[in-house]
């Protein structure tokens, strides 16, 4: 007997829990009483991290939908795959590097390896013309403070079963 009772109030009771919610919950109309600044949000669930939000190198479908919502109706590509605007009348694409100095390091020339100095050797390379290929494309070498940074990186070796372990 009190099983027949507890299967009827269950669903009852869920019945109630799922009906309250229609009191509380915004509707289309009213989703912005509580909070206004919920209509400037947009969020979108992907499947994954965005990686590269280049529109020419991206290849994942997360990337792949970020830079459709972006870049839609200002840059198109032609049948040669390179940009043209459609809404935009002028784009620059830009990249950035970082290079790291093991402080253990030595320069060729016997000096230990600083930020500092390899920054100094590069900027005196670009303006004697020592490589030319870079002048321009380096537009700008700067330091940056250093600190340190812990990296734990595990290899599988094979076993001499020659399985990994």
């Amino acid at each position: 007997m009190w099983l027949k009772r507890l299967l009827i109030l269950i669903p009852l009771l869920l019945t109630a829990i799922l009906l309250q919610s229609y009191f509380w919950v915004p509707t289309y109309e009213t989703q912005a009483k509580g909070n206004p600044k919920r209509l400037l949000k947009y969020i979108e669930a992907s499947s994954g991290d965005a990686k590269i939000l280049n529109p020419i190198l991206n290849a994942d479908s997360a990337s792949s939908n970020i830079v459709g919502m972006v870049f839609d109706g200002l840059l198109d590509l032609d049948e040669n795959l390179a940009l043209r605007g459609r809404l935009a009348t002028d784009w620059t694409i830009t990249e950035q590097a970082y290079l790291l100095v093991d402080p253990d390091s030595q320069l060729p020339d016997g000096r230990q390896a600083t930020g500092t100095l390899i920054q100094q050797r590069i900027q005196h390379a670009l303006n004697s013309g020592a490589i030319p290929e870079l002048d321009g494309v380096l537009l700008n070498i700067r330091g940056m403070p250093s600190g340190f940074r812990t990296t734990t990186v595990e290899v599988l070796t094979p076993n001499k079963n020659n399985q990994s372990k």
